[in-house]
């Protein structure tokens, strides 16, 4: 009989509506990041691709780096989905940065609904529940003791 009663409150436990939120939103972060760095695959393309070289040096210049820039978070977007979804420990700090590089480089390019995507992970990221489930509990312990 007590065995029953402890199997019974594991699985509330396990059940209870926070927890089944909070793994959703993580997942949607985690969906969001995978899926911007697959979308930032054909922008790459059409940067590089495109006649940007008969332009003037200083705009052949900016498009090199905006396209090598790009390049490079194409991979690092799709393992922070993936650090984020296996909940791994490094990825809170990770996200947050790169969330926060990638909203001032949209704010600097002018794209808004990116930058409001930014902005709306960010707010996500920093939601208690999603931050104790991403960090460390040695980290959660530091930082609670400063």
């Amino acid at each position: 009989m007590i065995d029953d009663d402890m199997a019974n409150s594991e699985d509330l436990e396990s059940y209870s509506p926070s927890v089944q939120n909070i793994n959703i939103v993580i997942t949607l972060i985690a969906v969001f990041h995978i899926i911007a760095g697959i979308l930032t695959i054909p922008l790459v393309y059409i940067i590089f691709t495109s006649s940007f070289f008969e332009a003037p040096a200083i705009i052949t210049f900016m498009v090199l780096v905006m396209g090598s820039i790009l390049s490079l978070s194409v991979p690092i977007l799709i393992a922070l989905g993936w650090a984020i979804w296996s909940l791994q420990p490094w990825a809170w700090k990770v996200a947050v940065v790169v969330n926060v590089l990638c909203l001032f480089f949209n704010i600097i390019g002018g794209v808004v609904l990116i930058a409001l995507l930014n902005i709306i992970l960010l707010f996500a990221l920093n939601a208690t529940d999603v931050k104790l489930a991403l960090t460390p509990i040695n980290a959660q312990v530091s930082t609670d003791l400063s």
